[in-house]
């Protein structure tokens, strides 16, 4: 074993990563000897293809705020791995990508098998990462390997987060560390000992000077207050203003739904009373949110009106404050620290007062969730045989304990969980927002459960999604993550299927039992077929210590998309 192999694990340890998620390959295998001298320090997952390592990958960051670790073979972390690296690079997620260009050293201006040099008859697998990573090396020493690895995790934490990749000739992993060389390494620990970016004092006071003349504010809350972990500096912002709180689709869980404050999701298929109070507000407070076509009703002027409603963007990214729409005060800096430097100053301007009183503003809102039936609907408790999706949400908010992790698919059912799933503890619901794609909740309810075995960890998706992934199963099985997946299984692509105006092609399968194949894998599942079969299928996944598959069959006519789409948004889609 190399020491340049020894050195970049003792690195990723040094950086507080504790996951590797992988399969060797390539010019990679120098590495793994390392790997099993430290498994009592870092966890290495084997799983059944890249792109089940990239989306565990993708999942680890998003929960820790550390680089998530895929590593394997180039050819196939490029292609396979990069579902979850695009994931992570709309999601803003902090992941490191660890590759070889696989040149088999001399050879690679010939075209070796599988040579991702970039030389003539070769695929460029650094031109392949540059699009979907923030920052990307080609490492052809030993100390070029190690310094690599430290700048990736570097650049994959600082400013706003995002997947890395550090890629390998093999000279670079074969190698030998000397004291010769001239650029020194330094311990990683005081290369990511930086602060957080903060808002500058005058223009904090100027914005409280908005917030307290605004009679109709509102607080739209972004996946920037989840990549900070800043759910108590929002709870805490919001309560001193007695500021309502609408998130993102991709911010839903920033602030427990639950709250007295919380409105809901903003979005075409949002909470009615989330549209309603951003559209009747004076003032829009937006933290770390991008403010994206489909949660703003594809730019409705019923909703958002920079000419009648005054802006206020913070965001981490001084290129995303007044993207969308012109601001009147962008300011830059981290979720976390600008919510708390806000909750200062208004603590003292307040001092000696009453207080911000709620007033009309908030009592208005209140009235609002009575009612337009705040995440409420009849569908939620209909007894309709196939079972309606929204029932089985209504089932999950029954008996799914507050801390449960939620992670989110591509299709139908995520409107049905935008919808009508309302959460109780920040922090416990995660979206497939970036690329959206479907599978994607399969292997981050898998990761989560590696990462929080004491809470139960819930992925929900289609018999689509679940059908791309479902030998993720084996991973959770071979390493003890007795998570739970809950197919709404209707066996079409429900949302192309809805497109089709009753004439569906390439969008309907046959009947898949995938409680069967959960048994396959030595796996626990249940097939459900009436409503009143979901509550007892998921006490008995709360208490199984096996991963658990509750198979639902649900209605392929719901169309939930046409009943939930905001008016504002149907209005434009037909303009699209």
């Amino acid at each position: 074993m190399s020491n340049v192999s020894q050195k970049i694990v003792e690195t990723l340890i040094e950086a507080g990563i504790d996951h590797i998620f992988t399969i060797p390959g390539g010019a990679m295998s120098p590495i793994f000897p390392a790997l099993g001298d430290y498994q009592d320090r870092i966890k290495v997952i084997l799983t059944r293809n890249e792109q089940t390592a990239s989306c565990m990958a993708e999942m680890y960051g998003r929960l820790t705020g550390k680089p998530g670790v895929i590593a394997g073979q180039g050819p196939f972390v490029a292609s396979a791995g990069l579902f979850g690296l695009m994931e992570g690079y709309l999601t803003s997620t902090p992941m490191l990508a660890l590759a070889d260009v696989t040149e088999y050293g001399s050879f690679a201006l010939h075209a070796p098998f599988q040579c991702g040099t970039g030389d003539y008859g070769g695929l460029d697998l650094k031109e392949i990462f540059k699009g979907t990573t923030k920052f990307v090396t080609v490492a052809t020493s030993p100390l070029e390997a190690v310094q690599g690895v430290q700048l990736a995790i570097k650049h994959a934490v600082s400013g706003r987060p995002g997947p890395t990749a550090c890629l390998f000739r093999v000279p670079s992993l074969k190698g030998e560390l000397t004291a010769e060389n001239l650029a020194r390494i330094f311990p990683i620990s005081k290369y990511l000992k930086v602060g957080k970016p903060a808002a500058s004092p005058g223009d904090l006071e100027r914005a409280a000077d908005m917030l307290l003349t605004a009679q109709r504010p509102v607080i739209i809350a972004g996946n920037g207050v989840h990549a900070s972990k800043a759910y108590t500096e929002l709870v805490r912002l919001a309560e001193t203003g007695n500021f309502p709180v609408a998130t993102s689709y991709q911010g839903k869980s920033s602030i427990p739904e639950s709250h007295p404050l919380a409105v809901g999701v903003m979005n075409m298929y949002g909470e009615k009373v989330a549209l309603k109070t951003i559209s009747q507000s004076d003032l829009l407070l937006i933290i770390g949110c991008r403010m994206k076509a489909q949660d703003t009703c594809f730019e409705s002027p019923e909703l958002i009106d920079p000419s009648k409603q005054k802006i206020i963007q913070v965001d981490i990214d001084p290129r995303n404050a007044g993207w969308v729409y012109p601001v009147d005060m962008g300011l830059t800096g981290d979720a976390g620290v600008v919510m708390g430097q806000f909750s200062e100053v208004l603590k003292a301007r307040l001092k000696g007062k009453p207080g911000q009183d709620p007033g009309k503003w908030v009592h208005t809102i209140q009235e609002w969730k009575k009612t337009e039936g705040y995440y409420e609907d009849p569908s939620l408790y209909s007894d309709q045989v196939p079972i309606l999706t929204a029932r089985v949400v209504k089932e999950l908010r029954d008996h799914l304990p507050p801390e449960s992790i939620v992670t989110l698919d591509g299709g139908n059912n995520r409107v049905a969980m935008l919808r009508y799933y309302l959460t109780r503890q920040a922090g416990t619901c995660f979206a497939a927002a970036g690329i959206g794609a479907m599978s994607l909740s399969v292997p981050s309810a898998i990761a989560a459960k590696l990462l929080y075995p004491q809470r139960p960890c819930v992925a929900i998706c289609g018999d689509g999604g679940m059908a791309m992934q479902i030998h993720a199963l084996s991973t959770a099985k071979q390493f003890g993550a007795a998570a739970i997946f809950v197919v709404m299984n209707d066996s079409v692509l429900g949302a192309v299927r809805d497109g089709q105006k009753g004439r569906p092609i390439a969008s309907e399968f046959i009947d898949t039992d995938f409680a069967k194949i959960a048994k396959a894998f030595d796996c626990q599942g249940v097939r459900v077929k009436t409503p009143d079969q979901i509550g007892p299928a998921l006490k008995a996944a709360l208490q199984s210590k096996d991963p658990f598959v509750i198979d639902i069959l649900t209605d392929r006519d719901e169309r939930i998309r046409d009943k939930v789409r905001a008016p504002w948004a149907k209005k434009a889609l037909e303009k699209i």
